[in-house]
């Protein structure tokens, strides 16, 4: 079963009809997985009520802040999180939540796609282009199961082999922290960018985090050291010579792949 999931807006901004869409999805899910402890209504700060107004009233808006509420037809309990509150949660395993996320864009999705109390993502944007990133990470599904054309191009086969080959090395639960994954990293990277046509950030990481089971923050440093290349700069540390060795030996194993 997919849990990366998403509502389509038809325009940016205010929609009534989408929240609704995404709390009776979120209910849905609730009740097709009995793990499901809680639906999380998760948006940036306490301010952002205006998202729940249309549908419940200042009592119960403010019993959804302040702890797990039954509400009646929901086949769990519900409660609001903010960006900040929620953090707490993030290492429970007390719950298996369904997070319904309101307007989110990329880098915060990203943080609570690392949280292990979360089980279920459904995203439901405020500024569309702003959320497409994740989507199109994760290949997400539409709640209504609409699909997408999708501009994603991905990464190549030699790219694929050498961030196989480096996630086999590191250790992942600390990502590239280490001194030496560090440079076998930023050595990677360095023939890769001098070898391929072309290495975009967004992809490499998307590939890292929906393939390969980097967490995000870990994924996003290996992205900076694409980025710091793309844009003409430089950094320490790695291999300079001998780039050309490793990039073959990807390509041998990548035409093998085929």
């Amino acid at each position: 079963m997919n849990t990366k999931y998403w509502v389509d807006i038809k325009e940016d901004g205010f929609n009534k009809e989408a929240y609704a869409r995404a709390m009776v999805f979120a209910n849905k899910l609730a009740e097709q997985d009995n793990d499901v402890k809680r639906i999380v209504c998760y948006i940036h700060t306490k301010q952002n009520v205006g998202y729940f107004e249309p549908f419940f009233d200042s009592t119960t808006i403010s019993k959804l802040f302040d702890g797990n509420v039954r509400l009646s037809g929901f086949a769990v309990p519900m409660t609001i999180e903010t960006k900040i509150t929620y953090d707490k949660c993030k290492y429970s395993s007390c719950y298996d939540d369904v997070v319904v996320a309101f307007g989110m864009d990329l880098k915060e999705l990203e943080v609570i796609d690392d949280y292990y109390c979360v089980k279920y993502i459904i995203a439901v944007p405020w500024l569309k282009d702003k959320t497409m990133p994740w989507i199109e990470r994760w290949n997400a599904e539409e709640i209504t199961g609409a699909k997408r054309d999708s501009g994603k191009t991905g990464v190549s086969e030699i790219v694929k082999v050498a961030m196989k080959e480096l996630s086999s090395i590191i250790n992942m639960s600390t990502g590239i922290s280490h001194p030496s994954d560090n440079d076998r990293a930023k050595t990677y990277i360095r023939a890769l960018q001098k070898y391929e046509s072309e290495l975009n950030a967004h992809s490499v990481v998307s590939y890292l985090v929906a393939e390969l089971g980097w967490t995000s923050a870990h994924a996003n440093d290996v992205g900076k050291l694409i980025t710091t290349l793309n844009e003409g700069r430089y950094y320490k540390g790695g291999e300079k010579t001998g780039l050309q060795v490793h990039y073959k030996r990807w390509k041998e194993k990548a035409k093998k792949s085929i």
